[in-house]
C-alpha cells in the first residue's frame, strides 16, 4: 500500500489516509494506537470546525467505519462505540466540546442571517443538539422575530427593499410565501412586506 511498506517502524499508521488507494495488508489493533490516531484526528477536525457532541461522535464513528472498511482496523460494535464516547467525553472535559457554546454561536450567526427561530432550531436538531438547550440559546440571543424577518428581506431585496414600486397583490403573496418557507410565520410575513422602506430601516434601527 502507498506510504504503508514495511520498515517504516510505525506499520504505516500515520500516513493511511481515510480512503486508500489499494487493500490494507495488515490492520492494526493496538487499542492505545488506534486511541491516539483517533485523538489525532478528532482533535484537527475541532481546529477547523464547531461540532456538538452528538455530531463529533457520530463524525468518528463514521471515520473509524472508513478505516475498517479499507481493512485498516479491526472493530467490534460496542469497541467503536466506547472509543468515541471516551473521546467525546475527553473533549466536553477539555472544553473542545460544548453544545450550549456551540448552539449560542449557531444562533448569533444565523439571526444576523435574518434566520427564523424554527429554521434555527430545525438547523440545531439536525446537529445533534438537545431540543431545551436549542430553545434557550434562541430565547437568551433575543432577536425580535420580526427584526430577523426584515433582515432576510434586506439580505433578499425583497419587501422594504425590493427593487421599483411595490407589487400587485400576486408579487406581494409571492413574497410572503418566501418568508414562510423561511420559517416565517404567514401573519407576520404579511406585516412585514406591507412596511415601507423607511419603517423597516428604523425598526432595524437604521435611522
Amino acid at each position: 500500500m502507498r506510504g504503508a511498506r514495511s520498515g517504516s517502524g510505525t506499520n504505516g499508521w500515520d500516513r493511511i489516509p481515510d480512503a486508500p488507494d489499494e487493500p490494507v495488508q495488515t490492520a492494526p489493533t493496538d487499542p492505545k494506537k488506534l486511541r491516539e490516531k483517533l485523538r489525532r484526528s478528532g482533535f484537527a477536525y475541532l481546529q477547523r470546525y464547531s461540532a456538538s457532541e452528538a455530531h463529533f461522535a457520530e463524525l468518528m464513528e463514521q471515520k473509524l467505519r472508513r478505516w475498517e472498511t479499507a481493512g485498516y482496523v479491526a472493530l467490534g460494535e460496542t469497541r467503536a462505540a466506547d472509543l468515541v464516547a471516551e473521546l467525546t467525553s475527553e473533549f466536553r472535559e477539555l472544553g473542545l466540546l460544548d453544545d450550549a457554546g456551540f448552539a449560542a454561536s449557531r444562533v448569533a450567526s444565523a439571526r444576523r442571517k435574518g434566520t427564523s427561530r424554527l429554521k434555527i432550531a430545525l438547523g440545531l436538531r439536525a446537529k445533534g443538539v438537545d431540543g431545551e438547550l436549542a430553545r434557550t440559546a434562541i430565547d437568551q440571543e433575543g432577536t425580535d422575530e420580526t427584526v430577523a424577518a426584515l433582515r432576510f428581506c434586506r439580505r433578499r431585496r425583497i419587501g422594504p427593499w425590493r427593487r421599483g414600486e411595490r407589487p400587485d397583490r400576486d408579487g406581494l403573496n409571492r413574497e410572503i410565501a418566501t418568508l414562510a418557507r423561511q420559517g416565517f410565520a404567514t401573519q407576520l410575513a404579511r406585516a412585514v412586506v406591507l412596511l415601507s422602506h423607511e419603517e423597516a430601516e428604523e425598526k432595524l434601527g437604521l435611522v
